[in-house]
């Protein structure tokens, strides 16, 4: 863990020193770089806690998916997630221009809170539709509307990195610059969600046809994940809030 943490601070001083270099001395392939790095930096990144992995997992577990919806949750998580950032970076640098510094640490504790509850709110929902509609397979929240809640209540909360880029380059006048820094930031965080997505809908279904086949139960075993999978959501809300309190 110390080696991992010492890795993401060599990224981050490098973004940061590549970011200053670039205010006096423009040069295309020290941005080319840049935004490599700033890719690789979003991956290593997202590995870290946060970033809504465990909410994605759980959902994911909950109920069976294709393949292709852990794109669209990534997708959704990491546009909300980088695009908060710059639009309070923005607020920050011409509107919000008297909140001092120890405003802005709270302020990140109130996103955090914020999307703790929506959590918590979301997960209830889908305990009380499944025990309502559980004999009623047709009478659900549409998928797309579950993983478009998911993905906003796990993104709401701004990226500490793609804020601090963004407030440093609007200050400089290199916004653009810090935007292709950020949006690649955001595709690292969006490969890495995906690839959650991806393997636990994969380890879903291969939970459920060996439970089938070793126990012929695949159905109960598909009921279990699901009540599991909720109760995770509504705990990873409850821990979020609960953080934030102390």
């Amino acid at each position: 863990m110390k080696h991992f943490i010492e890795i993401l601070r060599f990224f981050d001083n490098y973004i940061n020193e590549t970011l200053r270099n670039l205010i006096n001395n423009f040069d295309i392939v020290t941005v080319l770089l840049l935004i490599l790095i700033s890719f690789i930096y979003g991956i290593l990144h997202s590995l870290g806690p946060g970033h809504g992995k465990a909410l994605v997992a759980s959902f994911f577990l909950k109920e069976k998916h294709p393949v292709q919806k852990s794109l669209l949750l990534a997708a959704i998580i990491s546009i909300i997630h980088t695009g908060s950032a710059i639009i309070l970076a923005i607020l920050f640098r011409f509107v919000l221009t008297g909140l001092k510094g120890i405003f802005r640490i709270k302020l990140q504790n109130y996103f955090i809170t914020a999307s703790g509850i929506l959590i918590i709110i979301i997960g209830i929902l889908f305990f009380i539709l499944k025990i309502i509609h559980k004999n009623n397979e047709s009478i659900k929240l549409k998928k797309n509307t579950n993983i478009f809640l998911v993905g906003v209540s796990a993104g709401i909360i701004p990226c500490p990195v793609a804020l601090t880029i963004s407030l440093l380059t609007l200050s400089k006048n290199i916004f653009i610059i810090g935007i292709l820094s950020v949006t690649s930031i955001s595709l690292g965080m969006f490969i890495l969600i995906s690839l959650v997505g991806f393997l636990s809908i994969i380890l879903r279904d291969q939970m459920l046809t060996l439970s089938n086949k070793l126990l012929n139960k695949g159905k109960l075993f598909s009921i279990i994940i699901e009540y599991v999978s909720i109760i995770l959501i509504i705990i990873i809300g409850a821990f979020m809030v609960f953080k934030t309190l102390l």
